[in-house]
């Protein structure tokens, strides 16, 4: 059976407020709908188990696969968001994370490495919401610099990229000293506030290309 190939949802991403990364934790205790919701991104990972099995040679599941799945209307029933694909986070290569906008739920799930393996619903894991969130400001800074150090016809530098960190108010780990066309590795760090109790920081890295106009490439710290 061929099956439908859609394309990718659009992407949702946080604001980011100076130094701290707000995320609303979802899905506290039993909200009205959770259950069904639960049901719909089960019903997205059987589609997408279904399509990668299916294929010419049958791989395990992908971003792709995934997303396509959550395009059909008739299987993501719930109308639910995708937030976190397939190795959009490092460390939760395996990770998707939904979100239901009626029931305010964050749905995750953990997909295996294993052709035709069937993917299992599991609590969020804080550090991987509080590491894709933050990822949006390191990536603006990133691309902040660049630019402005393209303007000048120059490669970006560490002076560039602490300039742009003042300016949207995110927090460098370590200040960047390499100079223009050398690139650099920068380790950006941010406070996440999920609920009233719960405090952690998160360290998102980049690298900065040696090139002017390069692009940033988000890479492990």
């Amino acid at each position: 059976m061929k099956l439908q190939r859609l394309a990718r949802p659009r992407r949702v991403v946080n604001v980011v407020t100076p130094a701290v990364v707000l995320v609303v934790l979802l899905g506290i205790g039993s909200p009205a709908g959770a259950s069904t919701s639960s049901s719909a991104a089960l019903r997205i990972a059987n589609y997408a188990v279904a399509t990668a099995t299916h294929d010419n040679p049958a791989h395990i599941v992908t971003a792709a696969d995934v997303s396509n799945a959550a395009g059909i209307n008739k299987v993501n029933t719930s109308s639910l968001e995708l937030f976190i694909n397939l190795g959009d986070v490092f460390g939760y290569s395996r990770l998707v994370l939904f979100f239901q906008p009626k029931s305010y739920a964050d749905i995750c799930l953990n997909f295996p490495d294993t052709v035709g393996g069937v993917a299992k619903i599991i609590s969020c894991p804080h550090q991987a919401q509080g590491l894709w969130s933050s990822r949006a400001g390191a990536l603006s800074v990133s691309n902040r610099a660049i630019a402005a150090a393209a303007a000048t016809g120059k490669a970006v530098s560490g002076a560039n990229v602490v300039a742009a960190a003042k300016i949207y108010g995110v927090t460098l780990r370590h200040k960047p000293t390499f100079r223009a066309g050398q690139g650099g590795k920068v380790e950006f760090t941010t406070l996440v506030e999920m609920g009233l109790n719960t405090k952690f920081t998160v360290n998102n890295c980049v690298q900065l290309p040696k090139t002017a106009y390069g692009l940033p490439v988000e890479v492990p710290c």
